[in-house]
């Protein structure tokens, strides 16, 4: 066998070794996600769903899904906060444009796009670990004011006063949610889509179960916050042993994107030479096909980290 028969086999065992992966990791995500949707549907009366019309974290003008990530970051999607990010994005690429062009223009939002997203995405990990962290010490003093005979709701107020930041910022939220309409539960249902995190949809279905069929909520919560306590020290245990392989496929990911933005704004005639012979532009455009499917597979086997 020749040496380029030896280079495409061996390019396929690896492919098809990451297909191998990525299809074991979504069907455990898949059974996972069942798992989550039999729970909800097993212990909730009404499944109380935030119709996006009716949505009272949605912002005029702007879709449902950055504004959760923002919030998810905790920066707060009005009008001054966004001005201040469009400025930001638009005005250097504006002084770039007028020396280099629109490739300039191209270039400059490129990087300044990747490191925006870097940014929020570096906040939005941070804010989530301290959430997680907070989460059973609350939960456990909801449970104690619970269990001496106060309501839940009056519980979760008087927690969420009692809550450290950032975790009393984030679930201030709900209170402002349920003095615009909405039940408890349902306002943790939605906090939990905008910051992605189980541990809210699991007290979600707790209050739930309380509010509409009544019972020792406290021991629920009390199990709930122990179990979070458990499993959050298996997770900074997986973290510790992933964290040299989610670093290198972040800076895998990104490296080639902002390599190319600094071209693009530093000496854009360096990719247009290439670009406009045939063959240089297939190269161009099958290593920007095969960027994104390592992006790709990256990110699904890295996802679960």
């Amino acid at each position: 066998m020749s040496t380029f028969g030896l280079i495409l086999l061996g390019i396929g065992l690896v492919l098809m070794a990451a297909a191998v992966l990525i299809i074991d990791r979504g069907m455990r995500q898949a059974a996972s996600e069942t798992a989550l949707d039999r729970l909800d549907h097993a212990i909730r009366h009404k499944k109380k769903v935030v119709i996006e019309e009716d949505d009272p974290l949605k912002k005029k003008f702007l879709p449902r899904w950055f504004t959760d990530t923002l919030m998810s970051a905790g920066i707060n999607p009005d009008e001054r906060t966004l001005g201040i990010i469009a400025a930001a994005l638009i005005l250097p690429a504006l002084l770039v444009a007028a020396t280099q062009g629109f490739l300039g223009l191209l270039g400059t939002l490129m990087m300044e796009v990747m490191v925006a997203t870097l940014l929020v995405l570096s906040r939005q990990r941070a804010r989530k670990k301290k959430i997680i962290e907070q989460l059973p010490s609350f939960i456990d003093g909801v449970s104690r004011i619970s269990g001496v005979g106060y309501s839940l709701n009056i519980a979760y107020n008087q927690g969420v006063e009692m809550a450290e930041q950032p975790l009393k910022e984030t679930l201030a939220v709900t209170i402002d949610m349920q003095q615009a309409g909405l039940e408890l539960d349902a306002a943790m249902a939605r906090l939990a889509e905008v910051y992605k995190l189980t541990e809210f949809r699991l007290m979600s279905s707790i209050i739930s179960l309380a509010m509409n069929y009544g019972g020792k909520s406290d021991i629920l919560l009390g199990r709930l916050g122990q179990y979070l306590r458990d499993r959050d020290q298996h997770y900074k245990e997986m973290l510790a042993m992933s964290s040299e392989a989610r670093m290198s496929a972040v800076i895998l990911a990104g490296l080639t994107p902002f390599v190319v933005g600094l071209m693009l704004v530093v000496n854009p005639e360096y990719l247009l030479t290439m670009w406009r012979d045939t063959s240089g532009a297939g190269f161009l455009m099958a290593a920007g096909t095969l960027q994104l499917l390592g992006m790709y597979l990256m990110y699904r086997m890295v996802k679960n980290f």
